[in-house]
């Protein structure tokens, strides 16, 4: 894990009381730009090992990457505890990991911005895991 990323996190974390609101009311309050972009997050793997159709799953976390801030904003259904997250640019190679409260169920994750294809991977205490994807 980079320390940059690590202090950074518990820099966000100290500031989390002025962000504790769900990432889809940046929209309402014109931060969002033609930059940012809403990441669809699936449970992860999303195909069930024997090919049948999975029910419909509320997946407890939300996310969008907002432009400005070079950061994913995040925002839980629940608190989920301390989950890992893990960024990937595949384009690039850049990578980073750390783990985050999800209490006040909201949380800044910054990241390179560099131009990219993101993989998005967040790993709960239970094991399981959801992933999204985006491009910058």
């Amino acid at each position: 894990m980079s320390k940059k990323f690590l202090l950074i996190l518990i820099v966000g974390i100290g500031l989390m009381p002025s962000f504790t609101f769900p990432a889809s009311s940046f929209a309402r309050e014109g931060i969002v730009s033609d930059g940012d972009t809403t990441i669809i997050i699936n449970p992860f793997p999303e195909i069930d090992p024997g090919g049948r159709p999975r029910s419909t799953v509320v997946v407890p976390i939300s996310a969008s990457y907002i432009s400005m801030m070079t950061s994913v904003v995040l925002s839980f259904t629940s608190n989920l505890g301390e989950i890992e997250v893990e960024v990937l640019n595949t384009i690039t190679g850049y990578y980073d990991s750390g783990f985050i409260v999800t209490w006040p169920l909201s949380a800044i994750i910054p990241i390179s911005g560099g131009p990219g294809h993101y993989i998005i991977t967040f790993i709960l205490p239970s094991g399981q895991q959801y992933q999204g994807e985006f491009d910058v």
